[in-house]
């Protein structure tokens, strides 16, 4: 092998290497993008799971925020005899819940937490917790991969021992 065929095969390799060392950051930093918002995603999802079970099974509704309040908090009876309560924290962006008291965290990232009571015909909302029979309870999460993207899911949950 000549010099000049070391030269080329050196230079063929640093190209090469170049590709694919560009190659990997890109996908690494895509992977990075699509894990945030999965994240995000996933604990939007448990906080709405967790919440709805819960409110299925709960006697009643023993406090709740205003309709329009997107940092909301709410307190249930439990058949147990014991009392749940959720309440997101905007700063922190945080939804806490507990026994009694809202003190153990639930789920981060999350920027916003309705929670809207309903009457039993389903339509007037109530902020009276004797006049629940169902809740929709909203979720928002903000996306890192894109601006601005939000990312909001709904449920509804009867109240069954109404």
């Amino acid at each position: 092998m000549t010099l000049l065929e070391l030269v080329i095969a050196s230079s063929m390799m640093a190209v090469l290497l170049t590709a694919v060392t560009l190659v990997l950051r890109t996908s690494r930093q895509a992977w990075e993008a699509h894990e945030g918002d999965y994240i995000r995603l996933e604990g939007l999802h448990a906080t709405l799971r967790h919440m709805v079970r819960q409110v299925r099974q709960a006697n009643a509704v023993t406090a709740i925020s205003a309709a329009g309040d997107n940092s909301g908090a709410l307190t249930l009876a439990m058949p147990d005899g014991s009392t749940v309560a959720w309440d997101h924290d905007g700063p922190t962006s945080t939804v806490k819940c507990g026994v009694t008291t809202a003190d153990q965290l639930l789920s981060t990232n999350i920027t916003g937490l309705n929670i809207v009571g309903y009457k039993p015909d389903g339509v007037t909302t109530t902020t009276v917790p004797s006049e629940i029979q169902s809740l929709r309870v909203s979720v928002t999460v903000q996306l890192p991969r894109e601006t601005n993207a939000t990312r909001t899911y709904s449920s509804w949950a009867w109240i069954r021992s109404w």
